[in-house]
């Protein structure tokens, strides 16, 4: 079973903590064969504070001369992961055109600009009111942006909010996550098993099995893992718990990426 770590980020996102050599060293360590740094792209993140003081070809370089670093050791793709938003579409499209990507996720983050993991997202919503918004942003996203492989963290507004109990049931937002899955599907865009999920006790990956279990009824057949790890010792987190789910719902492949273009190995 190939091991790959589709989602990592360096001291390059504003949130990492670790350089790309430390990150790069842990993954050789831990037996990796393949390992994508998707480091954070936030075009108009609401807490500019937030925003990396860099140019994309300085992250794109790095990535590069790291590629060629560690050839024969582990194969590095340049990655990244891009905060999408339906008024990014154009200047996304934009940068990715100028540079040569292997991967790239494409995760919303944010909905009118205000951060779904913030206090105030939620505060005067109920649960299913902060789901629901969240999702029908997800449905903008995917109809107007399209520089993207994965899309990032599927139920990732699970991880927030003040609630006692803050599961979220794929049965109660049915027809619009149906629909944000044909639109993937139909562009020819995959989703990513993010194993963070499990790092913030939901019990589970991102997204849940019913929302991967939907996707491949579909027609979904583009799938990558990753652990979304902004530290050496969370690379490759709980990945043996997410490859029993993807047995467990029937999955016998997975999602590599060269160039932007999948290939699959049998998991």
């Amino acid at each position: 079973m190939i091991k790959a770590d589709y989602h990592t980020h360096t001291n390059f996102s504003t949130d990492g903590q670790a350089t790309m050599d430390a990150m790069i060293e842990q993954a050789i360590k831990l037996g990796l064969k393949e390992y994508a740094i998707t480091d954070h792209m936030d075009f108009t993140y609401p807490d500019r504070r937030i925003l990396g003081n860099f140019e994309a070809s300085d992250m794109v370089n790095a990535m590069q001369a790291a590629k060629t670093k560690y050839e024969g050791r582990i194969k590095v793709l340049v990655g990244m992961e891009i905060s999408l938003r339906p008024d990014v579409a154009d200047i996304a499209r934009q940068m990715v055109s100028e540079h040569e990507f292997d991967f790239i996720i494409g995760s919303p983050h944010d909905v009118k600009g205000i951060d779904v993991g913030w206090t105030q997202f939620h505060h005067g919503r109920t649960k299913h009111e902060a789901h629901a918004a969240y999702f029908e942003h997800m449905l903008d996203v995917v109809h107007t942006c399209d520089s993207y492989d994965v899309l990032g963290h599927f139920d990732y507004v699970e991880r927030y909010g003040p609630y006692t109990d803050k599961s979220l049931r794929y049965d109660d937002h049915r027809e619009i996550i149906d629909e944000i899955l044909k639109i993937v599907i139909s562009k020819g865009k995959g989703i990513e098993i993010n194993t963070a999920g499990y790092f913030y006790g939901l019990g589970h990956a991102h997204p849940q099995m019913d929302i991967l279990q939907r996707y491949m009824q579909l027609g979904g057949e583009i799938i990558t893992i990753g652990s979304d790890a902004h530290r050496p010792e969370n690379i490759a987190q709980y990945f043996d718990d997410a490859y029993k789910m993807l047995q467990q719902v029937g999955v016998k492949y997975i999602a590599l990426f060269d160039k932007r273009k999948p290939r699959f190995i049998s998991i």
